[in-house]
């Protein structure tokens, strides 16, 4: 009796310490840690390995470029300018600011590679592409475009925000790679043929948008509302600076404009 009263005592013993040491063993990330293991070690870890995730998600993410409506557009003429070829007919020229914030952490910086104006007239669309950098002003009752530099290629870096004037113009569509319908000249709009089309609707819905190297495109929109003064302000001057209003905060209906 007394032997098996030790074999069961020695086994009870074995079993408890099994027990005793199941509870001293933590499981982590399909880890077994010790609960002898000091915490602060154990939050270290769990430290590195959510900043390792961070990282990674992080650089997955890139640049975060968001492209601003414009707050107002230059509408004139290429004669008022005066950049027109000799026997070129007067096309209309747009003028509009164009503002930047790249929302990307430190080292996701941006590259912007192209911008567009487009916007749509009596069912047509016209899409005019950047040309110059510089300043628009207004002197003596005059409109002055001063260039700073060509269009090119510039950097949004990150949690910084840039902005300035562009002046678009017209290009011509390579219409070879489409099978549909193609004109080549669709992108230039005659000066009287905008008169005529203002003079049907007071309302132009702008979009602006921009090419993020390598592949990305970023868009905003607003609409002007040409008022009748307006309109012969265009008449007679052939240039306007336009107020245009973010689509997000339209609320007044459409009107017509008056017509001839």
């Amino acid at each position: 009796m007394s032997e098996d009263s030790e074999v069961e005592a020695k086994s009870s013993s074995e079993i408890k310490s099994r027990f005793s040491d199941a509870e001293q063993l933590w499981n982590f990330l399909g880890l077994q840690i010790a609960r002898k293991t000091e915490i602060i070690a154990l939050a270290a870890f769990s430290l590195s390995i959510s900043t390792l995730l961070w990282q990674i998600i992080n650089y997955a993410v890139g640049p975060v470029v968001r492209l601003f409506p414009t707050d107002q557009i230059v509408i004139t003429a290429t004669d008022k300018l005066g950049r027109n070829y000799s026997g070129q007919d007067n096309l209309l020229a747009l003028i509009a600011t164009m503002a930047y914030v790249n929302e990307g952490d430190a080292g996701h910086n941006a590259v912007i590679r192209r911008e567009y104006l487009e916007f749509s007239m009596e069912g047509r669309r016209v899409q005019h592409r950047w040309y110059k950098f510089g300043s628009s002003d207004a002197q003596n009752g005059n409109l002055t475009f001063e260039k700073e530099i060509e269009a090119r290629p510039f950097a949004v870096n990150a949690g910084s925000a840039v902005s300035h004037e562009t002046l678009f113009t017209a290009s011509v569509i390579d219409c070879q790679p489409t099978v549909k319908e193609c004109v080549p000249g669709e992108n230039f709009v005659r000066w009287d043929d905008f008169l005529k089309a203002i003079m049907t609707t007071n309302q132009l819905l702008f979009s602006t948008s921009a090419d993020v190297f390598p592949s990305k495109r970023v868009t905003a929109s607003c609409v002007v509302r040409l008022r009748d003064y307006e309109i012969k302000v265009i008449e007679q001057k052939q240039w306007l600076v336009a107020n245009c209003t973010d689509v997000e905060n339209v609320t007044l209906p459409q009107r017509k404009a008056r017509r001839q």
